[in-house]
């Protein structure tokens, strides 16, 4: 039975109430920087990788040592150029013993609209992917995706030339051998996520689209899994978590947010 456990209060402090190693998956997107200040304290870019730096010491404890830290986060422009705050927390974190492995971008198709005279609209952003060992649970298979009409076009004819093994020019060892594609249903995808933005009002100005975590869930964690969401928001995490047979811990500082999550998490038809 799957158990979805949403508490009101700092992650910094609630979480010990679970033991050492008792998550597979940290997936969150903590309040941006100097933003929405009517819906949780705002943090100066200047402090952000402070700000960060003081939830290390808990994460670390709670995440298996073949666990993931996925975390999602905006940069900002300021004074008409990106702050680099975000990299910064970043290189914080990674001071701290965080493993950053990859960073994945989340391409937003159905952005707002805007105008800037300097820059083009925001569309995408980062997802961080962070360890504590170079070793650590990952399920492709889950998250391959049909590979399409590619072979039908670039298979039909192999020639001699192109039925060899092709190796890289730098002596990387790695190479291509088109025969392998031969029959291939899926593929691996890349590490930029089309996802569109939330349609609908979920109480929460920054909503999780349902599709995010889900990617993410499903490529680092298996069923039965413990998931946390430390800035749950909207809930959507345990929404997903409950939908995948995973159990999620959800907490967020705002009470308002955290009655709704309670709301949602009971009355959602996980249709996506």
């Amino acid at each position: 039975m799957v158990n979805i456990d949403i508490r009101c209060g700092d992650s910094r402090t609630e979480l010990y109430d679970y033991p050492d190693g008792y998550f597979s998956l940290i997936v969150t997107s903590p309040p941006y920087a100097d933003a929405r200040k009517r819906h949780y304290d705002s943090i100066k870019t200047s402090e952000y990788p402070e700000f960060m730096a003081s939830f290390h010491a808990e994460f670390w404890r709670v995440l298996a040592d073949d666990g993931s830290f996925v975390l999602n986060v905006k940069d900002k422009v300021v004074n008409g150029v990106r702050d680099r705050y975000v990299w910064k927390t970043i290189e914080v974190l990674s001071e701290l013993g965080w493993r950053c492995v990859d960073d994945y971008i989340w391409t937003k198709p159905n952005a707002m609209p805007g105008y800037w005279p300097n820059r083009l609209r925001d569309e995408w952003e980062y997802c961080f992917h962070m360890t504590k060992n170079r070793k650590f649970a990952m399920y492709q298979d889950q998250v391959k995706k049909p590979i399409g009409d590619w072979t039908k076009q670039r298979l039909k004819k192999l020639n001699g030339k192109s039925a060899e093994r092709h190796d890289s020019e730098n002596n990387s060892g790695f190479g291509r051998d088109l025969r392998n594609w031969v029959n291939k249903k899926s593929v691996l995808p890349g590490n930029n996520v089309s996802i569109p933005l939330v349609g609908k009002n979920m109480g929460h100005p920054a909503a999780f689209p349902a599709g995010l975590p889900e990617f993410f869930v499903k490529l680092f964690s298996k069923e039965g899994d413990n998931i946390l969401d430390p800035f749950a928001g909207s809930g959507t995490t345990g929404v997903v978590a409950r939908k995948l047979a995973r159990n999620a811990v959800l907490i967020d500082t705002s009470e308002e947010y955290v009655n709704q999550m309670k709301k949602r998490i009971g009355a959602e038809q996980f249709a996506f």
